[in-house]
C-alpha cells in the first residue's frame, strides 16, 4: 500500500511535467503564427478562475519516549515512523460586474495516514459578495478572512482570524462568516490616509460555532492611519461570551530594505485553567497582555531575515507547563501499574490548552531565506528557528523550494525538535519530520 502512494506522488510529478512541457510547445507554435485578433478579444474578462493541486508525502519520526506520545498512544503503537499522503486541490474564482464582485476560494483534501486510513475534507475557505458603490466605500457579506495585525508568524491582534500555522505562516486561512464594511479616505497633510473597517460576526450552531456555544453577535472595528510614513491600526472586539479585546499595531520602513513592526493586544477577563502534577484544577482570571515586536531585512545579497519576539500573555509559565507534563507522566505510570486510564484520560481533556502551538509565554522566531544562491534560478533555500525562551527548547526547519517550470514548485522540508525532558519541543510526539511536496498551478 505504501509503495502505491509513493508511486502516486511521482506519478503526479511526471504527469504535470508532461502537461507543462506540452503547454510550452503549444506556446512556441503560436509565437510563429501571424494571427489577426479583434481588439474586443483583449478586453478584460469579468471573471477569472485559477487554482493549484498539491501532492505531499509526510514522514514523521516518532519519539516513543516523549510524554505526549504516551498520552496519545499509550502502548498501542509500536511504529517508529508514521506516513501521510495528501492530495490537496484549491480553486479560486472571482467575478466582477460594475460595482458587484463575487469571490470564492474552495479547498478539497484527500489524505491517507496510518491512524485514520483514507479521509477527505471539503470546505469553502472564503466565499463572499462585495458591493463597492464608490472608491471610498465597500461592503462585504459572506465567509471572509480579515487580516488584522502586522506579525508574520504571530498575530496577537488578529481578532477575527484563525491562528496561523507556525510551520507555514504563508498558508491560506479559513475565514469566518461576517458582515463588514471598509471606508477609506485620502487627504493632504501629516495624515495621508484614514480607513475604518467595522466587522459583525454572527455565532449560531450553524455559523461560526467555533467561536462560542451561545447565539450572539461578535462585533469589532479597525481604524487605520497612515502618517509619518508609518502604518498604524487601532482595533477592538466586543462579545457577550468571549473576552473583550483591544489592540494596536504598527509597521514602518526605516529604509527600502529594513522594516519594523509590532502588535499589542489586551484580552480582558481572560480565564486560564491550570493543572498541577496531581491533576488538581485551578482557574485564574486576569487581563492578558500580548506583545509582538519584529523586523524584516533584505540584504544586498538578496538574503531575507524575519525576526519576531512574541510575548504570549495567555500562555503558561515554565513551571505550569512542566506540572502538566508531570501529570501525564503520573497517569502513564498508573496505567503501567494498574491498567487504569483514569489519569491519562483526564490529562487529555486539557490537551486543547496545553498541546497547542506556542502554548507558553516567550518565543523567538527567525526565518532566513536566500534567493537563487550560486546563480541557480528559481531556487530558494530557507531555514526557520522557533525558540521557546521559557524552557530553552526549539524547532529547526531547513527547507528548499525549487520552481523548474513556470507553474510547478517542488519543496523539501525537514523539521528537527530539540529540547530536554519536560520541555515543550522535547516532549512532542515527533522528534523529526520530512515533507516532500509537488505543487502545480493552473
Amino acid at each position: 500500500m505504501r509503495q502505491d502512494f509513493v508511486g502516486l506522488v511521482f506519478g503526479f510529478l511526471v504527469f504535470f511535467s508532461y502537461v507543462t512541457a506540452f503547454s510550452q510547445n503549444i506556446d512556441d507554435v503560436l509565437i510563429d503564427l501571424d494571427l489577426d485578433f479583434k481588439t474586443e478579444e483583449f478586453e478584460k474578462k469579468p471573471y477569472s478562475v485559477n487554482g493549484d493541486i498539491e501532492t505531499k508525502e509526510t514522514i514523521r519520526f516518532l519519539d516513543r519516549d516523549s510524554l505526549l506520545f504516551k498520552q496519545k498512544y499509550l502502548d498501542n503503537k509500536n511504529d517508529t515512523t508514521a506516513w501521510q499522503t495528501d492530495l490537496d486541490l484549491t480553486i479560486e474564482g472571482k467575478y466582477q460586474k460594475d460595482i458587484i464582485k463575487l469571490y470564492g476560494r474552495f479547498n478539497g483534501l484527500f489524505y491517507y495516514n496510518d491512524d485514520e486510513n483514507f479521509e477527505s475534507e471539503r470546505k469553502a475557505e472564503e466565499f463572499y459578495i462585495s458591493f463597492q458603490p464608490s472608491f471610498a466605500w465597500a461592503f462585504d457579506a459572506g465567509k471572509k478572512v480579515h487580516k488584522w495585525g502586522k506579525g508574520y508568524a504571530f498575530s496577537p491582534s488578529a481578532f477575527f482570524s484563525r491562528p496561523k500555522d507556525l510551520n507555514d505562516p504563508d498558508a491560506t486561512l479559513e475565514g469566518y462568516y461576517s458582515l463588514s464594511a471598509d471606508y477609506i479616505k485620502s487627504m493632504e497633510g501629516i495624515l495621508k490616509t484614514f480607513a475604518i473597517t467595522p466587522v459583525l460576526v454572527p455565532v449560531t450552531r450553524e455559523l461560526n460555532h467555533e467561536l462560542g456555544q451561545k447565539d450572539e453577535f461578535i462585533w469589532g472595528t479597525k481604524f487605520y492611519f497612515f502618517a509619518f510614513d508609518s502604518d498604524v491600526d487601532f482595533m477592538f472586539l466586543i462579545s457577550d461570551n468571549m473576552e473583550d479585546r483591544f489592540g494596536v499595531d504598527f509597521s514602518k520602513n526605516l529604509s527600502p530594505s529594513f522594516e519594523i513592526h509590532g502588535d499589542v493586544a489586551l484580552v480582558k477577563d481572560y480565564h486560564q485553567y491550570i493543572i498541577d502534577d496531581y491533576g488538581n484544577i485551578s482557574e485564574q482570571e486576569y487581563t492578558a497582555f500580548n506583545l509582538l515586536l519584529g523586523l524584516r531585512y533584505l540584504s544586498s545579497q538578496d538574503t531575507t531575515y524575519i525576526l519576531e519576539y512574541y510575548r504570549n500573555g495567555q500562555g503558561y509559565s515554565g513551571r505550569e507547563y512542566e506540572n502538566y507534563l508531570s501529570f501525564i507522566e503520573r497517569g502513564f505510570d498508573q496505567y503501567l501499574n494498574t491498567s487504569s486510564k483514569a489519569l491519562i484520560s483526564k490529562s487529555k481533556t486539557y490537551a486543547a490548552y496545553y498541546n497547542q502551538q506556542a502554548a507558553m509565554k516567550d518565543y523567538l522566531y527567525l526565518k532566513i531565506s536566500q534567493k537563487e544562491p550560486f546563480d541557480i534560478l528559481y531556487f530558494v533555500p530557507t531555514i526557520i528557528f522557533i525558540y521557546n525562551m521559557d524552557d530553552q527548547s526549539a524547532s529547526i526547519t531547513p527547507q528548499i523550494t525549487y520552481s523548474p517550470l513556470t507553474n510547478l514548485t517542488l519543496e523539501i522540508k525537514t523539521s528537527f525538535l530539540i529540547g530536554g525532558s519536560k520541555t515543550e519541543y522535547g516532549e512532542k510526539i515527533n522528534k523529526a519530520k520530512i515533507v516532500l511536496a509537488i505543487q502545480y498551478y493552473f
